[in-house]
Parts: structure tokens; sequence; C-alpha cells
């Protein structure tokens, strides 16, 4: 997946709202060979040890939950 400015200025104008910005410009900043689903389980054990049930992040958890093929979802 190449970096596209145009698609992270929009994602930066506050378009959508913030967990899935934080979502869109993660996978964006993946490089273009990446495993997404380990990327995804490496982002959910981070999110995990940092704010366990924290309720900001659950909807991301659940965005990086779908890509990540496991049962990680709270």
């Amino acid at each position: 997946m190449a970096y596209d400015a145009t698609r992270m200025k929009l994602l930066r104008a506050g378009s959508i709202p913030a967990q899935q910005r934080a979502f869109m410009e993660w996978l964006l900043s993946l490089p273009g060979d990446a495993d997404v689903e380990y990327a995804a389980r490496c982002q959910l054990a981070e999110i995990d040890r940092r704010l366990p049930n924290h309720p900001e992040v659950q909807y991301l958890r659940l965005l990086l939950s779908a890509f990540s093929s496991s049962e990680t979802m709270q």
C-alpha cells in the first residue's frame, strides 16, 4: 500500500471520527508487504498493555480485531 498524501490529508481533516482516523492512519502506515494480521495482533497487545478496557479505545480494538483473525474482542 503506497503512501497517499491526499488520503492522509483527508484523514487528518477530521472528516471521520478519531478512532476510525487512528485506525486508517495505522493501516496506511504499514509497509506494502506487511502481515496485517500480525501487525493488528501486535497493536492489540500494545493497547491491552497500556489501556486495558479503556472505553475510548474499544471501537479501535474492534476494528483491529477484524484484521487480527483472532478472538481478541473484549
